[in-house]
């Protein structure tokens, strides 16, 4: 997971925060944003400064590899929240016994094939966590789950029944989602679209629907307002310079709109013109951030949007000549194509230019892609379902990291 920002410094996202309390009384929630937009920080906060009546716990499951590993981070987690006193106490005690687990200085451990199933553990754990609330309502703030869910198919794959096991502990977490709806909320969030991983865990031969009782949540960009403000105030904090003719005000515009108000980027800009040696004008700005979208070193991991096509666009195409077309360079070419375009495209638009570069003849191609894509967040369509890249930074390092430029 990247470098978040301080939580302390976060702007912008009260508004927002109070909207998914709000939808927090009715049901769980995914979150889906692009990668860097801010979806951990949101969550961080959410878990420093809970709502009243709320219990949070932020858990990152990165570094969780099966459904063991699973469970002791969740038990580790909500251990600090069990009752001072014996009825806490006893029941997580004989929890861990029966399951063959151990704790020792808080750290949880459970054998690989635990005395009970790794279904039943889950199931359990969450009924005695749920059932030592008392008036109080939980909230699981998942960060990585897509993440973990890629790496248990692969563990499973190893051991024992592979993709169907990962999405069977999806179901699970389904299953207590329902069971303890009046006391239990959980968030889904991870740099990895939960979309293509569920996809490819279902494939054809299953119908599950595990997130389906959970509102998808789009966290944006900040607002022009917000992201200056931000910017203002990183100035002021990392003592950037000023030349004459630059008024803190307009250079805060500048680096906003630069940056297309993604918070990450923005702070990187204005720490790179702090390093300055002279006063910062206006046109360094542009200068900061072109340099990092040709920079070979990556520094802003932008070979991400790249290199991520080959693992969400599994598969093949076949063409009018029988050639088989990676789904990967499909997308690729869509991307090519959208990237060159200063207007908003129609289907339309971007289905002849598929086929001015590849020999397809099936117009739905041009249609499921540019819905995936935006899915995806590299594009956006508006009302007349015309299509634009989404962040006019990425479109500039696709242009560079393609060679489209003139």
């Amino acid at each position: 997971m990247a470098q978040q920002s301080d939580v302390k410094n976060v702007v912008g996202r009260d508004r927002l925060i109070s909207r998914i309390w709000q939808k927090l009384e009715t049901g769980s929630l995914r979150f889906t944003a692009e990668r860097r937009i801010g979806k951990t920080t949101v969550m961080k906060k959410m878990a420093i400064e809970p709502r009243e009546g709320w219990q949070v716990v932020f858990i990152d499951l990165e570094g969780v590899a099966s459904p063991e590993g699973f469970a002791e981070a969740l038990l580790a987690k909500i251990r600090p929240l069990m009752p001072v006193g014996q009825s806490g106490h006893h029941w997580f005690q004989k929890f861990l016994d029966t399951v063959g687990g151990t704790e020792i200085g808080g750290v949880i451990k459970l054998p690989e094939f635990s005395k009970m199933g790794w279904r039943p553990t889950i199931e359990q754990a969450f009924e005695g966590i749920c059932s030592q609330l008392g008036d109080a309502k939980l909230l699981l703030l998942f960060d990585e789950l897509p993440y973990m869910l890629q790496k248990i198919a692969v563990y499973g794959n190893r051991s024992r029944d592979g993709e169907n096991f990962a999405l069977e502990m999806l179901d699970t977490l389904r299953a207590v989602r329902g069971e303890h709806e009046e006391n239990l909320r959980m968030i889904y969030a991870g740099s990895v679209g939960l979309h293509h991983v569920i996809t490819e865990l279902r494939g054809t031969e299953f119908a599950s629907q595990p997130v389906n009782d959970m509102m998808l949540v789009e966290i944006r960009s900040l607002e022009d307002e917000d992201a200056i403000q931000l910017a203002n105030r990183l100035l002021k904090v990392e003592a950037v310079l000023l030349s004459d003719a630059t008024s803190l005000e307009l250079l805060s515009q500048t680096l906003a709109e630069a940056t297309d108000r993604v918070p990450f980027y923005l702070e990187r800009v204005i720490a790179r013109l702090a390093e300055f040696d002279r006063p910062v004008m206006l046109d360094d700005v542009q200068s900061v951030v072109a340099h990092h979208l040709a920079d070979d070193f990556d520094h802003w991991e932008m070979e991400h949007f790249r290199e991520r096509l080959k693992i969400y666009y599994t598969g093949d195409l076949v063409d009018a000549n029988g050639a088989v077309i990676p789904r990967s360079l499909v997308a690729r070419e869509v991307l090519d194509y959208m990237s060159q375009e200063t207007e908003p495209q129609s289907i339309d638009q971007v289905w002849q230019g598929l086929k001015a570069k590849l020999a397809l003849t099936d117009r739905g191609v041009a249609v499921d892609f540019l819905k995936l894509l935006a899915q995806d967040h590299y594009l956006k369509s508006d009302s007349a379902k015309r299509y634009s890249f989404r962040f006019p930074l990425i479109q500039k390092w696709w242009v560079l990291a393609q060679g489209l430029g003139s």
